[in-house]
């Protein structure tokens, strides 16, 4: 995507990574500008309503960043954005193949983008491999946010990593992501001369595999957070017809009587008057 001006003077170098700070102090509305285009095209491609990418909103995100690649054209006076690459911290409940959960702050995938025209010419590769060594990460360690098929078929091929694990969030992990979690409660335990031996259920550092007070079924998972259930109020489960059984504390009654309150006073309103 061609933008009228050189972005040397702003940008730099032709690989760049922008926080929040960094972008407000660009101080350029054409750069605004064409980084949020290219948002929009991202999303446009992924068939969505609003970009997940604009200046305004990375502005407000101290914790997401944004590495744009791109290349001065032949024209002295013009430049071409390429692509982009956002990345954001999430504190996410991710679960594995035995279902147990992990609860900790990930790095995650939030928009990935290449220009059409330079697509299939090694410039995913490059936005990657730079922001894996800015982030200090490796492939595994990361989340994705509800990939597109052509990010899964990405990481792939360039990555070796498939059986791709959905979350009831729509992110995505892969199965090296919890050994690379359980690899560095290892190292951790080691580092610090611990003598018991470490097991899968010491969390590594940042990590937590917290007891809940919700439970699904029988106990077909170790701990999985319903923090969207009523809280006080025992319902079916959907998909495995089990009882979820929720908090029954005081605090909890109320939340439920409340909360059944606002149902009758919803179908009282939407009902038709007998007058």
């Amino acid at each position: 995507m061609n933008v009228p001006m050189d972005l040397t003077p702003i940008l730099g170098g032709t690989l760049v990574r922008l926080d929040s700070m960094r972008v407000k102090q660009l101080q350029n509305l054409t750069v605004y500008r064409a980084i949020d285009k290219l948002g929009e095209m991202s999303a446009k491609a992924m068939q969505l309503r609003s970009p997940l990418t604009t200046c305004e909103k990375l502005m407000q995100q101290p914790e997401h960043s944004l590495y744009l690649l791109w290349e001065r054209s032949e024209d002295e006076n013009t430049s071409v954005l390429i692509g982009l690459l956002k990345v954001g911290k999430k504190t996410l409940f991710l679960y594995d193949t035995d279902m147990t959960t992990y609860h900790g702050k990930v790095t995650a995938v939030l928009d990935f983008y290449v220009h059409f025209n330079r697509q299939r010419h090694g410039y995913g590769r490059q936005l990657f491999d730079f922001m894996l060594h800015s982030e200090r990460l490796t492939p595994e360690q990361l989340a994705l946010d509800n990939p597109s098929v052509t990010l899964l078929a990405f990481m792939t091929k360039h990555f070796e990593l498939e059986n791709a694990i959905w979350q009831n969030t729509n992110f995505v992990v892969f199965p090296q992501f919890f050994r690379s979690v359980k690899t560095s409660a290892t190292n951790g335990a080691a580092n610090d001369h611990v003598a018991e031996k470490v097991n899968d259920k010491m969390p590594p550092e940042g990590w937590g595999r917290p007891g809940t007070p919700h439970q699904i079924g029988g106990g077909a998972t170790e701990a999985r957070w319903l923090d969207h259930a009523i809280s006080g109020h025992e319902r079916r489960g959907n998909a495995m017809n089990n009882s979820v059984h929720g908090d029954i504390t005081t605090e909890g009654t109320q939340a439920n009587r409340a909360n059944q309150a606002r149902q009758r006073k919803a179908h009282i309103l939407s009902s038709k008057p007998l007058w």
